[in-house]
């Protein structure tokens, strides 16, 4: 008998169970959540309209009703693998359980000896099938993978590359204290993440900060009250498949129906900008960490991630929208980081035409390239 150990990893807990946003993209699932949606809206429209209420009232009843209609009509997400072995091969592996019921149950050595030989053979046919079936089913990704390429589908992509590839990143992995020793307890390496992070977005205000005189001159931007075309333009903008924050709302239960939950999200908008409060909800996140490269065990080698509300970004992408086309024109044409129409691509073709022309001409080129650790989160808050 031969024995063969297997480290088991365990789980962390989720917070929340996603919600199966895909049978959205069935039409008749579709309406059918756009009329469950409606009717809870049109339920308490007049509450939120009412005297006494707050913003955190009529965040409340608008994420009851939409979180209530998700689990109404969506229902969470199952991890399911799919069944890529053939009704065929299914039934061969039936044959071999039979077979190999009938060694077990042989009376003599001359019957044992037959069902042994019978077992062997169909052992081989049951492993050859499972191959087929196997090579079927990954050229079938592989197909899908290429159409997804071409059509640009760079979600279903990384989706098939993920399964094809079969590399399943470890949950759970021992990290260091700052002293270099190693953390085992979970509960320990919780409250060293907490550490961790607590130090690096909490960095201390620079000596000397710069002293960066007021604009002569306020942008012309509207600074009215958000309207019904601007929520509907900017739910049309937040992207799809994107993680939820706390709320547990997705996008596509935004977009489902971008006319009655633009109506209903400017009550919300009018009540912000009027007491110049957003929900709580807004203000927390659910903080994530990616790897990046190296030592896994060293905190600094994550990237954290912080998944907030998509309501709240809808309301962030109203302002953004107002804001950009006259920020964007006091912006010099030397800059291209977070603007549009300038990719890295872009930058990068540029440079190297530059630095074919320093060729061309013998000329002399000096490039300074500047990383900047941690610059995002390191940031001095109060001076942005």
């Amino acid at each position: 008998m031969k024995l063969k150990l297997k480290k088991h990893w365990t789980m962390g807990r989720t917070i929340s169970q996603k919600f199966n946003t895909a049978f959205l993209q069935d039409t008749n699932e579709r309406n059918k959540f756009k009329i469950v949606l409606s009717n809870k809206f049109q339920a308490f429209h007049d509450l939120l309209n009412g005297e006494g209420t707050t913003v955190e009232s009529n965040w409340k009843g608008i994420k009851e009703a939409i979180t209530s209609t998700c689990h109404e009509v969506l229902s969470h997400k199952k991890h399911l693998h799919k069944e890529w072995i053939t009704v065929d091969t299914l039934d061969k592996i039936q044959e071999r359980r039979n077979k190999k019921a009938a060694i077990n149950t042989s009376r003599t050595r001359a019957e044992k000896a037959k069902a042994q030989a019978e077992y062997t053979e169909v052992n081989k046919q049951v492993k050859k099938s499972i191959r087929t079936d196997k090579r079927k089913y990954v050229e079938d990704l592989a197909k899908t993978a290429e159409k997804a390429a071409r059509e640009g589908n760079m979600r279903q992509l990384y989706d098939i590359t993920k399964k094809l590839s079969g590399n399943r990143r470890k949950p759970e992995r021992p990290v260091k204290s700052k002293e270099g020793e190693v953390i085992a307890n979970i509960e320990e390496q919780r409250n060293r993440w907490v550490e961790h992070f607590k130090e690096l977005l909490n960095r201390p205000a620079p000596l000397n900060p710069p002293n960066i005189e007021a604009a002569p001159t306020d942008l012309p931007i509207n600074v009215g009250p958000p309207t019904i075309e601007e929520i509907s333009m900017a739910i049309r903008q937040i992207k799809s498949g994107k993680a939820a924050g706390p709320d547990n709302i997705p996008a596509e239960a935004l977009k489902a129906d971008v006319a009655a939950t633009a109506r209903i999200l400017h009550i919300l908008f009018s009540k912000i900008w009027d007491e110049e409060q957003v929900p709580k909800d807004w203000k927390e996140g659910l903080l994530t960490k990616i790897p990046k490269k190296g030592n896994l065990s060293n905190c600094d080698n994550y990237r954290g991630i912080t998944l907030l509300s998509i309501p709240g970004k809808v309301f962030n992408r109203v302002l953004l929208n107002r804001m950009k086309d006259c920020v964007d024109a006091q912006l010099r044409d030397q800059q291209a980081g977070f603007r549009k129409d300038r990719s890295c691509t872009d930058r990068i073709a540029t440079l190297r035409i530059i630095v074919e022309q320093s060729i061309e001409w013998n000329s002399s080129l000096y490039i300074n390239f500047i990383d900047y650790e941690k610059a995002f989160d390191s940031v001095d808050r109060t001076t942005l």
